[in-house]
């Protein structure tokens, strides 16, 4: 069924530290938290929990900014750290579990300024992207990384150091659950790049007989599931369709298609990615005039989207794809 609707330095990472509410001034809106954080001179991180997949920071420092993603507190966590305006506030670099060299610099000279704010955008997708940019160019990151094996981030940490003291302002939106968050992770082998000159992979995974496939692919901020025809990656985002060139292809066996509706979704649903605004995206399929779409289940708006004839079209009935065949028939919401 159809349904119209509106829509610098190479130094070690400080010992994790965690500071609580007490000691955080915050401010609540109807949409964000926001948190301001004074930061010494000193190699140690001030730790909050984080459930979204990006986060708006602004920075006041003279250089040597310094900002930690991880999954947990313990000194075996993965982490990446994120240094902005390092080297006397010529370079920005990120650093994967503190191991030379790092995977990603840029040139930022002057990016800092110990009396303007410089506002700053990162975000991580569930496919492993690691971006940064600056607040009001946040679709051209001056420094990305893409992890191979991406982990779930839980923690975000700043501090300034060698020399520098900072003031924070953090805001952050508290949106897809942990678990979700980690099945993302989890199951992000499932998707391979698709390369135009090797094809498909050869399990990618056929929604319909007539050649469709399963894809996903970034856009505005989101990693949105598609369908595949002819090389081409559909989704449908914003009232349009959108045709993608670079995607991944999700390859795999033995899933099933489980009938829905209403933005419910089946135990064992593969959450594919994520909206610009954090809220997990599953695969779901519709069959319109004996064709078979892909599209993106999309809970918290209670519809499944599908691209069709170059247009957004949300559906309430709709099959969503599971991964494995023992799997429940309870629908949930998420």
């Amino acid at each position: 069924m159809k349904v119209s609707i509106r829509r610098q330095n190479r130094d070690v990472i400080g010992i994790p530290t965690i500071s609580t509410s007490s000691n955080i001034p915050t401010t609540q809106n109807a949409t964000a938290t926001v948190i301001r954080i004074t930061t010494a001179d000193s190699l140690d991180y001030r730790y909050i929990p984080i459930t979204k997949n990006s986060v708006s920071l602004g920075i006041k420092a003279s250089h040597d900014a310094r900002i930690a993603l991880r999954t947990h507190l313990g000194g075996d966590s993965n982490v990446y750290e994120i240094i902005i305006g390092g080297w006397g506030n010529t370079m920005s670099a990120i650093k994967r579990n503190n191991i030379e060299p790092d995977v990603a610099e840029a040139d930022t000279r002057d990016i800092l300024n110990p009396d303007e704010i410089c506002d700053i955008f990162i975000q991580w997708s569930c496919d492993g992207l690691l971006s940064v940019s600056r607040e009001d160019d946040f679709d051209m990151p001056f420094m990305s990384y893409k992890d191979r094996s991406p982990f779930v981030i839980n923690y975000i940490g700043v501090s300034t150091a060698w020399g520098a003291t900072g003031e924070w302002i953090i805001e952050e939106c508290q949106f897809t659950s942990p678990a979700i968050r980690q099945q993302l992770m989890d199951t992000c082998h499932f998707w391979v790049d698709f390369s135009e000159a090797f094809g498909l992979p050869r399990n990618a995974v056929m929604a319909s007989e007539d050649g469709l496939y399963i894809g996903r692919a970034h856009h505005q901020g989101t990693v949105t599931p598609g369908g595949i025809r002819d090389n081409v990656c559909t989704i449908a985002w914003g009232g349009n369709g959108h045709e993608k060139r670079e995607f991944q292809v999700l390859c795999g066996k033995d899933v099933n298609w489980v009938k829905s509706w209403e933005g419910s979704v089946p135990l064992h649903a593969l959450p594919a990615g994520e909206t610009e605004d954090g809220y997990a995206l599953f695969v779901g399929r519709v069959l319109h005039e004996g064709i078979y779409h892909i599209g993106k289940i999309q809970p918290n708006h209670q519809v499944c989207y599908i691209p069709l004839n170059g247009q957004e079209m949300p559906y309430l009935e709709y099959e969503t794809l599971v991964i494995h065949d023992n799997y429940g028939v309870e629908c949930i919401g998420r």
